[in-house]
């Protein structure tokens, strides 16, 4: 299917739902937003309309279904960034998703890594989901499909732009699987799309059960102040996973750098040890788990999918190979925030009544 660049952009316009509004925040203040005008709607949301902080009067966009929350200027790199990713989603929208060969969207790699983050989010049904570095919603889609209402953010539009075409027809971007739980099999009302940096970007607080970033941030400071505003949208049994390029037992013996980027001029990329991941979390979660995945196996790739699937999970469940994970898997719960003035913690109800039954009154003031 090939269309002219402007009959594209008609073709893939998502829309807002409506009860997801009330999640987003201004990105300059964290005030809360009102829909101001809603200039074009469909069947499940909004196509255009306008949104003004409640607060500090900023006013933001839906256009083509995607609240833009962008603000201020991107790092450079950020912006590279960005032309690699609307470079490598241009393009074509096809009928069906059609897998590269090898590389980290082939069958194997997906196969190797979804599943494993989808458990450390299960169960879904009901939850709602921040997810950032969307992409174009190979993740998204499938959780929406377990029952899981998505509020997705990226800031490239290109890859924004897909996800709605996908959305449209009813396909995940991958050739993994799972099982449908959503009471329809159309899941655009289930998904939000927000173009924002997942380092300045608010939400309703204590509104998700689930967050997710299967790819990490650029700089070590964006990353704190995502895991940040993570924990501050995360009810109090919330849970967040996240996903990091391990440090792993290989590059370190070869002696590969640290950082580096995907290809000459790509994408760049930092690889994570468990004790730096754990540094960077903890001042934000009281329970962590870290665990390596998607394994490095030579020669087994090899093998036909479903053999070299099950092989490379045996081998990277062995004490010492499990360490050859390409991947660093993180779950992370208990989200921690600066106490509330004047907000009462549960206490001890036996407490409370025998004080009751002794004449004390307003067991706060007492105290």
């Amino acid at each position: 299917m090939v269309e002219s660049s402007r009959e594209q952009t008609r073709v893939v316009s998502a829309e807002f739902p409506r009860d997801l509004l009330p999640l987003l925040r201004c990105s300059r203040d964290g005030g809360p937003l009102e829909l101001a005008a809603e200039l074009r709607s469909g069947a499940v949301g909004i196509i255009e309309g306008r949104l003004r902080c409640e607060t500090c009067a900023s006013e933001y966009r839906i256009e083509d279904g995607i609240a833009c929350l962008l603000e201020g200027s991107l790092t450079s790199e950020d912006e590279h960034e960005i032309a690699m990713i609307d470079a490598g989603h241009a393009c074509t929208w096809p009928d069906h998703y059609v897998p590269p060969a090898d590389g980290w969207r082939s069958e194997y790699w997906d196969r190797m890594e979804i599943p494993f983050h989808l458990a450390e989010l299960e169960p879904l049904d009901g939850c709602r989901v921040l997810e950032f570095g969307c992409g174009d919603g190979r993740f998204t889609i499938l959780m929406a499909q377990m029952g899981a209402r998505v509020l997705a953010v990226d800031f490239s539009l290109t890859a924004l732009h897909k996800l709605a075409w996908w959305l449209q027809i009813g396909v995940a971007p991958t050739t993994y699987q799972t099982v449908h739980r959503c009471s329809t099999a159309d899941v655009r009302a289930h998904i939000g799309l927000v173009r924002a940096d997942a380092s300045h970007f608010h939400v309703a607080p204590r509104s998700f059960e689930r967050a997710l970033s299967a790819t990490p941030l650029d700089s070590r400071d964006e990353r704190m102040r995502m895991y940040h505003t993570v924990a501050d949208a995360l009810t109090d049994q919330g849970r967040y996973v996240g996903g990091v390029e391990h440090d792993s037992l290989l590059r370190r013996l070869l002696g590969l750098p640290i950082a580096r980027r995907y290809t000459s001029g790509g994408i760049f990329i930092e690889h994570f040890d468990m004790a730096t991941l754990r540094c960077q979390a903890a001042p934000y979660f009281a329970k962590l788990r870290i665990r390596p995945i998607r394994p490095f196996i030579p020669l087994v790739r090899r093998l036909p999918v479903p053999w070299s699937v099950w092989v490379s999970r045996l081998i990277g469940a062995l004490p010492v190979l499990t360490h050859l994970g390409q991947i660093l898997l993180l779950r992370a719960e208990h989200p921690i925030r600066p106490p509330v003035e004047g907000a009462m913690r549960p206490g001890n109800q036996l407490v409370k009544g025998f004080l009751r039954l002794c004449c004390v009154i307003k067991v706060d003031k007492f105290f």
